[in-house]
């Protein structure tokens, strides 16, 4: 096939008069909301560019056949890519084909440019979306949907960056959410400090310690989950985008070193984690590939990676209401939490179902079970106050707001049947709680941590 840039001819039919002049296609004009779309990535899974709300999004519209877009690729966006952003969870970027590329045929382009990130096929329809006349095509999307940049080949990088680099610096980043377990009358609460470090604080049943640091270095909030009285194991992920762990098996008295469990979690995401009884430990995290993966400890042995579908936009949930029972759940593509749920201790799953509501882009769900017969989850809503909704029985409540303005997914856990206590950060930074024990309290500060 012969070199060439590949032009997307919008009139046909005028430009086959020789004498005719044709207009420059204007690009779409900063602050104009973007369009939004619904494409999918070469494993099938959907994608919506509104799932990318609150972050700084840069879409590369390519041809895979298109030398431009190869030598642009790999020239201007990979190293810059690579640099700077490649573990930045506020910026996403995504290549769009548009020319109609079957599987193989943009799997050879991935091959030749060493693209990394998100890229989408079918998106022929988005050329006059976006007046696109020529390929490669660079859109930058600010944080609330809007058009921040646009520019067509080649790629200016220092432009590219100094506009992505002044989105983040006026945008605020989603606060590193908390982890809470419970067992008896002993409660637990985790977050990742300012110093990356992982901090806890407990209550004994009398009084709240004061925070203190159990070191590590966190890139994602942590999750726990207390297997025995006295048990607590921690998850975070690392610098190396596995996931981490750290126990006590003395309430706290003394803890382990950190050590990896392997895999690979998105970033900006975190782990879920609970445990059927005192035996039994599950992990699940959002893979680099957005499906749910698990892996579990039975005793002293670890199970391998295993990987149970779905396409998710958050970190995981995950809560277990009685021995061999364990409830999965995730914001989907949609916005809405999604769940996941296993009977048999993980041998056979349920497919994913839709429990509705909308979650902030960026956060996760909570999930706690009361005892065997009830659930109960909560989000962090578009109006940023905290969602709940309740499962008695087989019977799902309604959704219901119960206040509050939240910065991150929120944490919850129950201490005992008809108690239940969720955390989340506030506008002030610090870590705030609300409990249910007959009727919700209002929200009580526990300052920094």
């Amino acid at each position: 096939m012969a070199s060439k840039r590949i032009m997307l001819l919008i009139a046909v039919t005028v430009l086959l008069i020789a004498s005719a002049t044709v207009p420059a296609l204007a690009l779409l004009p900063n602050g104009q909301q973007a369009p939004n779309f619904q494409l999918n990535d070469p494993s099938g899974n959907s994608h919506k560019l509104s799932d990318y709300r609150g972050k700084v999004v840069v879409i590369d519209f390519f041809g895979w056949a298109c030398d431009y877009c190869i030598s642009d690729a790999k020239t201007n966006l990979v190293p810059l890519y690579n640099t700077y952003y490649t573990n930045d969870a506020r910026v996403q970027f995504i290549s769009v084909e548009v020319n109609n590329g079957s599987r193989a045929e943009i799997q050879q382009y991935l091959q030749e440019t060493g693209v990394p990130w998100l890229v989408l096929s079918g998106g022929r329809s988005l050329v006059s979306t976006y007046n696109i006349a020529s390929t490669p095509t660079l859109y930058v999307i600010d944080p609330a949907g809007k058009v921040a940049l646009s520019m067509e080949y080649p790629t200016n990088v220092q432009t590219l960056k100094s506009t992505i680099d002044s989105l983040e610096s006026r945008t605020t980043p989603v606060a590193s959410a908390p982890a809470a377990c419970a067992k008896g009358n002993n409660l637990a609460v985790f977050v990742e400090g300012a110093d990356n470090a992982l901090y806890w604080k407990h209550w004994d049943g009398t009084t709240w310690s004061t925070s203190t640091s159990l070191g590590g270095n966190l890139t994602s909030s942590p999750a726990a989950t207390s297997p025995a009285n006295g048990v607590i194991d921690v998850f975070a992920r690392g610098t190396d985008g596995a996931l981490w762990s750290k126990s006590t098996t003395n309430g706290g008295t003394s803890w382990s070193s950190w050590h990896s469990i392997g895999g690979q979690l998105v970033s900006g995401t975190g782990p879920a984690a609970d445990a059927q009884n005192a035996n039994s430990l599950d992990v699940f995290v959002q893979g680099t590939d957005n499906t749910l993966w698990h892996k579990s400890l039975q005793g002293s042995t670890w199970s391998a990676w295993g990987s149970l579908g779905g396409n998710l936009t958050s970190s995981p949930a995950a809560t277990s209401p009685a021995n061999g029972v364990i409830d999965v759940f995730a914001r989907g593509t949609d916005g809405a939490l999604w769940s996941k749920s296993t009977t048999n201790g993980g041998t056979s799953w349920s497919s994913w179902h839709s429990i509705g509501g909308q979650l902030v882009s960026g956060t996760g769900p909570a999930a706690d079970a009361q005892n065997a017969n009830s659930l109960d989850v909560f989000v962090q809503g578009t109006d940023n106050t905290l969602w709940h909704k309740s499962l008695q029985g087989s019977t799902w409540s309604a959704w219901g707001s119960l206040g509050g303005n939240l910065t991150s997914s929120p944490a919850a856990t129950s201490p005992a049947n008809g108690v239940i206590d969720v955390f989340a950060r506030g506008t002030d930074g610090a870590l705030w709680q609300k409990t249910y024990n007959n009727g919700w309290s209002g929200w009580t500060s526990f300052g920094a941590m």
